[in-house]
């Protein structure tokens, strides 16, 4: 009997994790698509029980040049079916047309400033709460873009042509943040992804560029600090998460929410820290998101995105991190991730 005790004791204290998790909320537990996913695709999601889609929202896919009108097809294609499967999109709003500037990852700067401004409110109008795309297509269940994120990883100059600026960015926040609550109050704005130690030259650590927006006076414009806690394992990740609640708590911001925008470990590619085998690749994924979901309420974490749906081709780490294969064959992690969630692998 003593025997029997204690091995329910260790079966119910290995249980405790997932018992966590489970008790998340669906849109907790996301994924990111580096490139568009068709329908089928957001259809093997529904299924899975995805609850968060993470998208790039390009502006120049929607206006071709400058005083066009805006073509919302590409994702109208998007946003639809993944309503119709229950999932909440989290558009990324990055990269600037080329009628704007030379570079993508330049951000609009000067005159470029109102038409981008009128690009995001035109945004928020038809995908928000109010939005016109919902009243155009009743047949459609409504789940409308809540929380809008401004720009990827700004704190390295691979995202912010030339040179990351907390002060550049809380400006060009200052003006994402009118466009899009001037038509929907409820939504909320997510700032981009912080990378938090990029190793290249002229990137910021995250913890010298978010307390530099604090210090832009950008608090009023944001609803919530985003970051992508890469690690060598999810101990270390969770540990990154903590270190930017710290950094949020230095300057009194006990309010804003904490997104886990990016998250991910690869099996293939040119080996680095963040490669692992298929297996290790799910049971990091499991103990990521178990862990984050534990600690979501202390931290205020609203969800974990990760990064990626599937394999893209080349050799760099980043490209191998997805739950499939370029073939969309499933790796063991989409069923860490479906046993997440209580979906169908």
């Amino acid at each position: 009997m003593r025997r029997l005790a204690i091995a329910m004791t260790l079966i119910l204290c290995a249980a405790l994790p997932a018992a966590a998790s489970a008790a998340a909320s669906r849109d907790f537990y996301g994924v990111m698509a580096a490139t568009d996913p068709d329908s089928t695709e957001i259809a093997r999601m529904g299924a899975g029980r995805v609850g968060t889609l993470r998208i790039n929202f390009v502006w120049g896919a929607v206006q071709s040049s400058e005083g066009a009108g805006f073509d919302w097809s590409h994702y109208d294609a998007i946003i639809g079916p993944a309503a119709q499967q229950g999932i909440r999109v989290l558009p990324t709003v990055y990269s600037s047309p080329t009628w704007v500037a030379g570079q993508t990852n330049h951000p609009p700067t000067g005159r470029f400033r109102g038409p981008f401004e009128a690009f995001v409110r035109a945004a928020a109008e038809r995908y928000g709460s109010n939005g016109t795309f919902w009243s155009q297509n009743p047949q459609i269940p409504k789940v409308p873009v809540i929380d809008w994120q401004l720009w990827n990883e700004m704190n390295s100059p691979s995202f912010w042509f030339r040179k990351p600026s907390a002060k550049q960015y809380t400006s060009l926040l200052r003006v994402f943040n009118r466009g899009i609550k001037s038509v929907d109050l409820s939504a909320k704005i997510v700032l981009g992804g912080l990378f938090r130690t990029p190793r290249i030259r002229n990137g910021v650590r995250l913890d010298r560029y978010l307390p530099g927006i604090y210090r832009a006076k950008g608090k009023k414009f944001f609803d919530a600090v985003a970051m992508h806690p890469y690690a060598a394992n999810p101990k270390e990740a969770l540990q990154f998460v903590r270190e930017t609640r710290r950094v949020m708590a230095q300057f009194k911001d006990r309010k804003a929410k904490l997104w886990i925008t990016e998250i991910g470990w690869a099996t293939g590619g040119v080996r680095t820290p963040l490669t692992v085998s298929p297996g290790r690749q799910a049971a990091y994924l499991r103990k990521s998101f178990n862990r984050l979901a534990a600690n979501r309420k202390r931290l205020k974490i609203a969800g974990v995105v990760w990064y990626s749906w599937r394999d893209l081709p080349g050799g760099i780490w980043f490209n191998n991190t997805g739950l499939f294969t370029q073939g969309l064959d499933p790796k063991p992690s989409w069923s860490a991730f479906t046993g997440l969630t209580g979906g169908t692998p």
